[in-house]
């Protein structure tokens, strides 16, 4: 981090805030923003890990090395060096949520020692708790936060501080969000011929009129995000899309969907939901979990009282185009 300072510790102070001194802040909530529709997510950032560059004139008069107390513990991996009184330690903080202050002593400078550190280099590691991507819509998030620097402030080093790089920190954050979408229909699913439970031959042999002419396509899902589906007609009837004879006669067709149980629409299961026409209409689709490779089937179906309506044209073929739109691009 671009922070750089000079302290002047003494040995077993009494207070201390005049030892080699840290008090970082705790977790803080930040918001980000989407960069094309300004949607905001929360989420919390927390510091964990402070580390230094420390330079004195020897190291056994270096205040950084190397006794910690308060609320952090070492890291390990600290080290120094004898040729020119650099140290390098790593601090672990107690408690990420509400550190306690931290500071150290030289494991050789005997009490009341004034020692002066050049701190050179200062290194952090933090957490970072994100909504659940799969809630997320595609694309880039973007938000900061800005902390104050020296005493009293969010990043407090004590007492006897010069050279202070700066007053405030602003941590810049960007989220690339960026999800899987496929849908996967088998060979031949361009075309859905509706027929009867069980096909015309009852009807051929004088049997009773069907109920309903239907056809279920297959297909497989992944899904980690959110996304849109509506439907397109070559022969709108209302709400529905339509199959048309021939000599003109039409009737309507209508379209619905299932997904699976990781995927609902307002936070309900997605069971033989009819798909509104048009982009402007389209239905929005949350991911309860991440979905990936599951079934879902979409459904053709012409009602009973339409069915009577094409029996009185034996012999006619009806045909219609219907295009369901996927659409992750919300």
């Amino acid at each position: 981090m671009p922070i750089t300072f000079t302290k002047k510790a003494v040995q077993e102070a009494a207070d201390p805030r005049d030892e080699f001194f840290l008090q970082l802040p705790g977790r803080r909530e930040v918001d980000v923003y989407h960069d094309e529709t300004g949607e905001p997510r929360r989420m919390a950032f927390e510091w964990t890990l402070f580390s230094v560059v420390a330079k004195s004139a020897r190291l056994d008069r270096n205040p950084t090395y190397n006794r910690i107390l308060g609320g952090c513990v070492s890291g390990g991996g600290s080290s120094g060096s004898w040729g020119d009184g650099r140290a390098r330690v790593l601090w672990r903080l107690s408690d990420s949520l509400t550190p306690g202050a931290c500071w150290s002593r030289s494991i050789y400078a005997p009490a009341g020692t004034v020692m002066q550190a050049d701190v050179e280099e200062l290194s952090v590691g933090f957490n970072l708790n994100i909504p659940p991507p799969y809630r997320l819509k595609a694309g880039k998030y973007r938000g900061s936060t800005t902390f104050r620097i020296g005493p009293g402030g969010d990043f407090d080093f004590g007492n006897d501080v010069s050279n202070l790089s700066g007053d405030s920190l602003t941590i810049n954050f960007e989220l690339d969000v960026q999800h899987a979408f496929m849908f996967e229909f088998p060979p031949g699913s361009d075309r859905a011929v509706l027929e009867p439970r069980n096909g015309w031959q009852a009807w051929l042999a004088g049997g009773k009129a069907p109920q309903r002419i239907y056809r279920d396509l297959p297909f497989r899902v992944w899904s980690t995000g959110p996304f849109k589906v509506y439907k397109l007609c070559q022969h709108d009837m209302g709400a529905h899309c339509a199959i048309r004879s021939d000599e003109g006669e039409q009737v309507a067709v209508e379209v619905a969907m299932s997904l699976p149980a990781g995927i609902q629409h307002r936070g309900q299961a997605v069971e033989r939901l009819q798909l509104p026409t048009g982009r402007f209409a389209a239905l929005q689709f949350e991911a309860a979990m991440p979905t990936l490779n599951r079934p879902g089937q979409l459904h053709f179906e012409v009602g009973r009282s339409d069915v009577q309506a094409m029996l009185k044209h034996p012999g006619s073929t009806y045909a219609g185009q219907v295009t369901v739109v996927f659409d992750a691009e919300l």
